[in-house]
This record gives C-alpha cells, sequence and structure tokens, in this order.
C-alpha cells in the first residue's frame, strides 16, 4: 500500500491501520451553483486565523483532486512527498494554533461542507489522516468563508423567472441586497443583508422592488392564473375531441 509514499511515521500508521473514511471521495466545490446563489446571501463570516474540524472537509475547488479518494489523494497529490517530509520532520506545525503559513483557504455555503478553496489541499489531506491516529479533529489558524443564502428569496425569484417566462411577460427580474449589520475586529468579519427582488415591467414602464414575501405572494398568483388558464385550455380541448 502508498508504494510511492515516502517513509515517514504517517505513512507507515496509515497502512497499519487505514481509516474508514480513507476511501470517500474529494467532492467538487460546485462555482457555478455558488455564483447563481451569491445575490442571494444573507450572511458572510470570514476569518482570517479561524479553526476547523478537517474532518467536516468533504471536497475542493482544485480540478486535478475532485474525485480521488483521500488515500488516493495521499500517494498522489503532486507536492504530497514534499508535505510528508514536511511533516515527518515538523508536526507540531499541524497541532500549533499560530496562523498557518502558506494560508490554508476553505470555503462552504448553507452547511454543505467545507472545501478546500486555494492553498491547503495536501496539508488537509495530512491533517486527517495525522490526526485520525491523535483523535483530534481541530486544525487551527486558517482563512474561512462562510456563506448563508435565503433560501425563500432564492426560490421566489426562480419561480417568477418560470412564470414570467411561461406567460412571456416582458420582465426583468433581479436581486437586490442592502447590508443591515456589520460586525467586525482585526481578523474576522460578519456581515448581514436584506434580501429582495426587483421587477422591471418593459411594456408598463414600471420597476417594483418586492419584499421576500411579496415576491412569494406574486409568483403564486402568476402561476394560479397559469394553471387557471392551462386547465381552460385542456377542458376546451377536450370538448373539441369529444364532439
Amino acid at each position: 500500500m502508498l508504494p510511492n509514499s515516502p517513509k515517514t511515521d504517517l505513512i507507515a500508521s496509515i497502512c497499519a491501520d487505514t481509516p474508514h473514511w480513507a476511501s470517500h471521495t474529494l467532492k467538487a466545490w460546485d462555482e457555478n451553483d455558488f455564483r447563481a446563489k451569491q445575490p442571494f446571501v444573507n450572511e458572510k463570516y470570514w476569518s482570517s486565523q479561524h479553526s476547523i474540524n478537517v474532518f467536516e472537509v468533504v471536497g475542493t475547488a482544485h480540478p486535478d483532486y475532485q474525485g480521488m479518494c483521500w488515500l488516493e489523494f495521499l500517494e498522489k497529490g503532486k507536492r504530497m512527498r514534499q508535505n510528508l517530509q514536511l511533516q515527518q520532520s515538523n508536526p507540531i506545525y499541524y497541532l500549533d494554533e499560530a496562523v498557518k503559513l502558506p494560508t490554508m483557504y476553505y470555503i462552504e455555503i448553507d452547511n454543505s461542507g467545507w472545501h478546500i478553496n486555494g492553498d491547503g489541499n495536501h496539508r488537509t489531506c495530512i491533517a486527517r489522516f495525522m490526526f485520525q491516529g491523535l483523535s483530534k479533529t481541530m486544525l487551527h489558524g486558517v482563512n474561512v468563508e462562510s456563506y448563508r443564502t435565503d433560501q425563500q428569496a432564492f426560490n421566489a425569484f426562480n419561480r417568477l423567472r418560470i412564470a414570467a417566462a411561461i406567460k412571456n411577460l416582458p420582465w426583468i427580474i433581479e436581486s437586490k441586497r442592502k447590508t443591515i449589520s456589520r460586525e467586525d475586529t482585526a481578523g474576522w468579519m460578519r456581515e448581514r443583508y436584506a434580501v429582495s427582488i426587483c421587477i422591471n415591467d418593459l411594456k408598463n414602464g414600471i420597476l417594483e422592488e418586492l419584499s421576500v414575501v411579496e415576491a412569494i405572494e406574486r409568483a403564486d398568483k402568476i402561476e394560479r392564473t397559469t394553471k387557471s388558464l392551462l386547465a381552460s385550455i385542456t377542458s376546451l380541448l377536450s370538448r373539441k375531441k369529444g364532439s
């Protein structure tokens, strides 16, 4: 097992007792999905000196490592040999609470699990295997970005766009965010936002800004009239077919 890895104490311990999660694959960070949801974010948290549970890291933004299992990555990561040798010579680096240099970056949205989002892929993998043997979980001094979205606003926005398309309404529908609070000191920040939905009616020259509740009500109304129209058409076609 791991014939291409350097002969370090960590590799020896992994070969002797391979963790059950070693075969779990690294999920891909979906940047397109993140960009689609970003206009509906109602809370953002950032810290340059955070602590995370390395076993809650589920994936990476790095295309070369997406889909690999942790054990495969440990053996085949491009700079894994060098990083394993550094871990052997300085294991305290992983346990130290100081800010990690080079910076290790993580991102998550809506409790999707941490994804590595820059430097830190190899060190995260090593930390997982190392901490398994030490019965530890927390990796300190890392950079994190955490986002929460207003799911109701996101759903209302998509419902309005679909309903407007079905009814061929000349609307431009966009989201709008307003910062309502900010907390921060050196090394961390939390911002909260209010999300609204804007409808630009090109035919009538009307621009509306709807609250999330109002947007849901508008979507409900359009969908009801659409269903009623479809029901009427279906009934008419059925009568013609039967006559």
